[in-house]
């Protein structure tokens, strides 16, 4: 999508970090902290729920890989993974990514809200209307395999029975 500004950044490989045939991985433009990278699905989706399940698979993979990276490289003491769908949940591109934010203690990032108490009753008709809901999800997208090229057949040369024997001979 042009007008997307993501889909210009991998288009220009902007602050790449990685790249596959699904998924683009870079440093965030507007970080929350040093070393904060968004992995972004390559072709355009504006939330991650319509992101096809092989490439989320492919998503949350490369993030773990990243991940671990960034323990290393900025000697972070934990990461947060955030998916933001949606502009209620605070996205604020029109393009699925998920952030991965090294941290440390004091480094000034709030991500925490007050956790509600809910009641058994509240529990039970949430699970009840999340498994209503679920029941048909079906199987997960697969990715659709490639067409194989096929190789011409290579000309097989037969050795001379006489030759082959005499190789025999010590």
């Amino acid at each position: 999508m042009s007008d997307c500004l993501y889909c210009q950044h991998i288009q220009k490989k902007t602050n790449m970090l990685f790249e596959n045939e699904h998924v683009f991985a870079m440093l965030s433009p507007q970080p929350a902290i040093p070393g904060h990278v968004l992995v972004l699905p390559k072709a355009h989706a504006p939330i991650l729920e319509v992101v096809p399940d092989f490439v989320v698979g492919d998503l949350f993979k490369v993030a773990n890989k990243i991940s671990m990276a960034l323990f290393e490289a900025f000697g972070a003491q934990g990461t947060n993974m955030l998916v933001q769908s949606g502009p209620v949940a605070g996205q604020k591109q029109n393009h699925a990514m998920l952030h991965i934010i090294p941290r440390a203690e004091g480094d000034g990032v709030d991500l925490s809200w007050t956790p509600k108490q809910a009641s058994e009753e509240e529990l039970t008709k949430s699970e009840g209307t999340i498994n209503d809901a679920t029941k048909n999800v079906g199987s997960f997208e697969r990715e659709k395999p490639k067409p194989k090229e096929v190789e011409a057949p290579k000309e097989v040369q037969k050795e001379d029975p006489r030759v082959k024997f005499l190789r025999r001979i010590p």
